[in-house]
């Protein structure tokens, strides 16, 4: 049954990068704002319900362009008959804004799909770096001044959410349960940012998980600041924290992954006493659709 199950997954991976592709070579040019004549604005007062569209950073690796579209069909699977969406901020042929443009325009303009009265742009990011904080809200603007009668909400990172530490949590003590040998460590690994919110965010994260998980050290480590893993795995092994474990903190695989793969077998070879090992990211984790599902709910009183 599984082999079935996953080619139907990747059928659904193929027919939604094809139609995005399909739809992206039609338009050579930059979107144009659609003009009042192209659709019935009453339609935006009709009863109705938001279309909610997951926000992610985006990539061309195909790894990481599977494992969006899987957590997309879990998501709509998730919040059926809620409408979601799938827009990323990199790595397409249009911009963030254009690319949520283009699939209001398709909504509204076609009979059938079904009235829109509020949109919700839920963010995938981790933290306060500044796609967050630059990128998204000047996507957001864009949109909103091409359709200034739709309400328009940005959800907070979803790495912010404080169910996020139940979910590390979850995953340490399955790793327990499971594992031969404890190790003597934990290093979370975050991507990093230039702005300084985004390191604050995750050193307060550990320190939640130290008290929650009293007598396993935990280390912080960046892949595009310091401290990156190598110097993080130096500061362990002068500990005698000779048996680590890696927990990246972002969701999806890809080339960010396997350059922090690469890297740890690199360590283990320059260090013969080192026994190092990276978690998978956390976008298969269950608990994280919860998460997802809460930051909506949340988000009610705003929606209505």
């Amino acid at each position: 049954m599984r082999p079935k199950h996953r080619i139907n997954i990747i059928q659904i991976i193929r027919e939604e990068l094809l139609g995005f592709s399909l739809r992206n070579r039609r338009t050579s040019e930059r979107i144009e704002r659609v003009e009042p004549s192209c659709w019935d604005p009453h339609i935006l007062s009709m009863s109705s319900s938001p279309l909610v569209f997951l926000v992610c950073h985006g990539s061309r690796d195909p790894e990481y362009q599977q494992a969006v579209v899987e957590l997309l069909v879990r998501v709509r699977q998730q919040l059926s008959p809620l409408r979601v969406e799938l827009v990323q901020l990199e790595g397409q042929p249009l911009s963030l804004a254009e690319q949520i443009h283009q699939r209001l325009h398709a909504r509204l303009s076609r009979a059938g799909n079904g009235a829109v009265d509020k949109v919700v742009l839920l963010s995938l990011f981790m933290g306060q770096g500044s796609h967050v904080e630059e990128d998204l809200p000047a996507a957001l603007a864009q949109v909103q001044a091409w359709w200034p009668q739709l309400p328009l909400v940005l959800t907070p990172p979803i790495g912010q959410h404080p169910a996020f530490l139940d979910l590390l949590t979850l995953r340490i003590h399955t790793h327990l349960r499971a594992a031969a040998e404890r190790a003597d460590a934990w290093i979370v690994l975050g991507h990093g940012s230039r702005l300084p919110g985004f390191a604050a965010q995750l050193q307060a994260g550990i320190q939640r998980l130290e008290q929650r998980l009293p007598g396993i050290p935990f280390h912080l480590a960046f892949a595009a600041q310091s401290p990156n893993l190598e110097a993080a795995v130096i500061h362990c092994l002068r500990l005698s924290q000779h048996r680590l474990q890696v927990l990246p903190f972002f969701l999806f695989p890809g080339g960010l992954l396997r350059s922090l793969q690469l890297q740890a077998q690199q360590l283990q070879q320059q260090w013969p006493l080192l026994q190092i090992e990276v978690e998978p990211p956390l976008c298969q984790d269950p608990q994280l659709l919860e998460v997802i599902a809460d930051t909506l709910q949340k988000l009610s009183p705003a929606l209505e």
